[in-house]
């Protein structure tokens, strides 16, 4: 039976508010800093993914979970603007939406998240029909999603038992805890991990990027597609091969969302059924449009 969608994103759905133009090197504590730009943009690594797979062409439909407020709005007007099915998005009539600010220095970003309902949002608010209508199944910012979580695994485990594949892009910890037991429940069910350096290394334990893999591996991770940054990325096999390319030379504009456009491309070429060296070049690719400019969906505007 043909599927009905691509790819059906789950997860937190927000606004960005992005702050650039900061004089300062980095924040500090006792003082005032001044920046020269704002910008209210979609936010959320899920939605920002969504987003621009639906631009590389792929059909996608979006899971989660908002306030009914302006944040709210805001999202799902932007939804309806990219041609994202959101039939699946649930409006909390008492909750709000939350939001990230993107402090944006020359050298690094900090982000400030109040997560709002993106920690309410659970694997039982999804139609179970609609999981078994996608070819493939992504969700990002693992660690924020408290009411998630839980029930990730048999979400996963449904969606690949109707032969769909699955993804997950881990995201940042904010508790510090990363858990590696909780999350190797959701591992056998996971076709792509995709996370980056920093986030591999502290789920792992493991200081050394190849140790790490290799930890990742052990817990149940089947394919890894690792985000470098500058650097570009490495695809990584449970069977032990590893594809290596480098990034692009640019000078980033603004880097939030670089790593969701790497999923977008990187997911993109796997449902084409590319290569691992071209789901890389493709990733690697996607990202470096995205730094170019303001915002997750300010940059890649398409395939071409």
């Amino acid at each position: 039976m043909p599927r009905a969608f691509d790819v059906l994103a789950i997860g937190e759905l927000n606004p960005d508010l992005i702050l650039a133009g900061i004089d300062a090197d980095g924040p500090e504590l006792g003082t005032e800093q001044t920046f020269r730009d704002e910008l209210l943009t979609l936010g959320s690594s899920t939605a920002i993914a969504c987003v621009l797979m639906q631009r590389l062409g792929l059909r996608t439909a979006f899971g989660g979970l908002v306030g009914d407020d302006d944040h709210g709005r805001f999202c799902l007007a932007e939804l309806d603007r990219e041609g994202v099915d959101r039939t699946a998005v649930r409006i909390h009539p008492d909750q709000a939406t939350g939001i990230t600010i993107s402090l944006t220095y020359a050298a690094d970003r900090l982000l400030l998240t109040r997560p709002g309902t993106m920690r309410l949002f659970a694997a039982g608010d999804i139609d179970a029909g609609l999981v078994t209508r996608a070819r493939h199944v992504h969700c990002g910012s693992y660690f924020l999603q408290d009411g998630l979580r839980p029930g990730l695994a048999d979400l996963f485990a449904r969606a690949r038992r109707a032969g769909g594949t699955t993804s997950l892009d881990l995201g940042w910890d904010p508790s510090g805890r990363w858990d590696l037991s909780e999350l190797a429940a959701v591992l056998p069910h996971t076709d792509i991990v995709l996370p980056n350096a920093s986030e591999l290394t502290r789920i792992t334990a493991q200081p050394d990027v190849n140790d790490a893999l290799d930890a990742l591996h052990r817990a149940g991770a089947r394919e890894i597609g690792l985000k470098q940054g500058a650097d570009g990325g490495t695809v990584s096999l449970a069977d032990g091969t590893r594809i290596a390319l480098p990034g692009h030379r640019i000078v980033p504009v603004d880097t939030t969302g670089a790593g969701d456009a790497f999923n977008a491309g990187y997911l993109c070429a796997h449902l084409s059924g590319q290569t691992h060296r071209d789901k890389l070049a493709l990733a690697n690719a996607c990202g470096a449009v995205t730094a170019l400019s303001r915002g997750g969906t300010g940059g890649l505007n398409g395939l071409a």
